[in-house]
């Protein structure tokens, strides 16, 4: 269980502008993403909504619900950035360490220890170009552990896309998603 904190310097389109981040583990991870559902749920409608997602506020408020039940796993890291001074949510950044589910299409064997899933990087549209993905991802991945790690994401989302790819991230496949069908790209990073 523990906390921890970093300042990161203005991101390369907004000079002056100031991210902090925040790394929760443990009950610490839980509790916070309990007393900041509705923050947290506000933020991934926002970074979402947009293609190539175009999610609805109800599957925000389903993803942060799902984030609460997650928190409960082994291994769960919380990232969480805020501008204006601490005061204000841009984003969040979560994983966990679990395999693929049978039947998911993120079809990938990991023999020995279990791999971290990084599984959601949200930025508030105000906060992009300010380096909060940058660091919410390195924040996540910093306190998760050596483990093997994989992610899945919307092939068409190239902002993420890029930045994983910059982060050592390689594309193993394009698969359908089981939920709706649509496509998904699966990523993978050791270490």
């Amino acid at each position: 269980m523990g906390i921890r904190t970093a300042a990161v310097p203005p991101g390369p389109r907004r000079h002056g502008s100031r991210v902090s981040v925040i790394t929760l583990t443990g009950d610490l991870a839980g509790m916070a993403v309990r007393e900041l559902m509705a923050a947290l749920a506000e933020a991934a409608a926002e970074a979402f909504a947009a293609p190539p997602w175009n999610e609805t506020p109800a599957h925000a408020r389903w993803l942060t619900a799902r984030m609460l039940a997650e928190a409960q796993h082994p291994g769960f890291v919380l990232a969480l950035a805020f501008t204006g001074g601490g005061t204000s949510l841009a984003g969040f950044g979560y994983g966990l360490r679990r395999r693929p589910a049978p039947g998911s299409g993120a079809r990938l064997s990991f023999p020995g220890a279990e791999p971290f899933e990084f599984c959601e990087l949200a930025i508030r549209p105000a906060a992009r170009g300010l380096g909060a993905g940058r660091a919410l991802h390195d924040a996540v991945l910093e306190t998760s552990g050596p483990q093997r790690r994989w992610l899945v994401t919307h092939p068409a989302a190239g902002s993420a896309v890029g930045l994983y790819e910059t982060r050592g991230w390689q594309v193993r496949r394009v698969f359908a998603s089981s939920a709706d069908g649509t496509s998904r790209l699966l990523m993978t990073r050791h270490r």
